[in-house]
């Protein structure tokens, strides 16, 4: 879904479920790419982008709603911090959950490396 926000480099954040990238701390980097898993044989992983780790932190999923971006961070600015609050529940198996905005995530902020980041 925000394939297209990476590519402009207007994605700036992901949030991920709690337990996972327990070791991600800023200075790292990463190659985003399109399609890790699934793919078939003889396919090859298309890259994106080369970032670095601005920042790491486990904070509530409802925390999204004080912060200056929103969802335009997550490549998804045309949708409510609500509505986000909700997607992102649904899509890590937390559907039922009454209150989302409540859920732990890990959210994880980089800055692009590449020279057309910066245009």
């Amino acid at each position: 879904m925000t394939i297209d926000a990476v590519r402009a480099r207007s994605k700036t954040v992901t949030r991920r479920h709690v337990d996972t990238w327990r070791t991600l701390k800023p200075g790292d980097r990463l190659t985003l790419i399109e399609k890790g898993m699934g793919l078939p044989k003889g396919a090859h992983q298309v890259v994106l982008a080369e970032v670095e780790i601005v920042s790491v932190r486990v904070e509530l999923l409802g925390a999204i709603h004080a912060e200056d971006r929103g969802t335009a961070a997550e490549g998804l600015g045309h949708m409510p911090c609500g509505e986000f609050v909700r997607f992102w529940a649904a899509g890590h198996g937390h559907a039922a959950h009454t209150h989302p905005a409540d859920l732990l995530c890990r959210r994880i902020e980089w800055r692009y490396l590449d020279p057309e980041a910066d245009q």
